[in-house]
């Protein structure tokens, strides 16, 4: 597939709708300079050509009782059909919220955003049952803290201040009307308060004040845009480290080099196989290994060993209906 061309201010709209996808075009405007008319025709032009793919809430699952966990699976001897089949398994499964396609050591992972490690088992166990025949390997990971840098991949401005979910967790209990305000942001977060008072049988109003609510309690962290990034002539990469020192110090070391880099758009504090996990977006191959030696010569002491796995496509992102 070829590198879609795009306008200057496409990409300027792309990182403002990664700062907040839910910003009227009014706002989006005024930020990008452009006229309200403008924008809204470039806008729909990145929608009709898929570059992006959709608007999502990043919900706070960690203050909602619950754990990220996160599988890691290697196939063996699996069919495309039979590949097919799995795929469509965890799309349907309303406890599995994510999960992409992998290219490299590994061929996808699958998310749960489970309450207990008991009802990730039931989950867990499901898939095992009917697909476990076809993986070589399953890596089991617990995702505790994740910090959302904004896409300075795509613009040279300043996004303020990073989104971080986890380590601090809760016990927040949402009424029948949350969650299915919080669901169908997570669908559509670009949705007016009309439409989703509609489609929650509510009015504009409570919806309104029920959204600023989970805003203010921190349960919407923010809201970002799903891009196609193949079309911009992006790589995605997952890069997962093993330290000799995983104190804290080290860490906030490390997470700081990393936040300074403009390809960097997540840093993941596991419990798992691994240490640390960063996720970047790179134009080449040349871009990526240049990167990595850089982060390897100034933390040469500290990191064992590194791999890395491309998160080629998501065919399920961040879509959970039982909250």
């Amino acid at each position: 597939m070829g590198n879609l061309k795009l306008l200057d201010k496409d990409r300027e709209i792309l990182f403002e709708l990664s700062l907040n996808s839910r910003a009227s075009l009014t706002e989006l405007a005024r930020r990008t300079g452009m006229s309200k008319q403008a924008l809204s025709y470039r806008l729909g032009l990145l929608e009709k050509n898929k570059v992006i793919l959709g608007y999502h809430a990043i919900t706070n699952i960690y203050l909602l009782g619950r754990t990220h966990y996160r599988v890691f699976i290697k196939y063996e001897n699996m069919s495309a059909e039979k590949e097919q089949e799995l795929v469509q398994h965890l799309i349907e499964n309303p406890k599995i919220s994510w999960m992409a396609y992998l290219d490299g050591d590994l061929d996808l992972v699958y998310l749960v955003w489970a309450k207990s490690i008991q009802e990730f088992e039931t989950v867990y166990d499901e898939v095992n049952d009917k697909f476990g025949t076809f993986f070589q390997e399953k890596q089991l990971s617990i995702a505790t803290r994740i910090e959302y840098v904004k896409y300075r991949f795509l613009s040279d401005k300043k996004g303020g201040e990073n989104i971080i979910f986890g380590g601090t967790f809760g016990e927040i209990v949402l009424d029948k009307l949350d969650k299915k305000i919080l669901e169908r942001i997570n669908i559509n977060c670009r949705e007016s308060l009309v439409e989703i008072s509609q489609a929650c049988n509510s009015n504009p109003k409570t919806v309104r004040v029920r959204i600023n609510a989970l805003e203010k309690k921190n349960v919407i962290a923010g809201y970002n845009v799903k891009i196609e990034h193949k079309k911009l002539g992006f790589t995605h990469r997952k890069i997962f480290l093993k330290l000799n020192d995983v104190s804290k110090e080290k860490i906030n070391a490390l997470s700081s080099y990393l936040r300074g880099l403009k390809s960097t758009i997540y840093l993941i504090k596991p419990i798992g196989n691994y240490d640390f996990e960063f996720e970047m977006m790179t134009k080449s191959n040349e871009e990526f290994h240049n990167t990595i030696k850089r982060l390897r010569t100034k933390f040469a002491e500290n990191i064992k060993n590194h791999s890395s796995v491309i998160v080629y496509t998501e065919p399920k992102s961040g879509q959970m209906k039982e909250f």
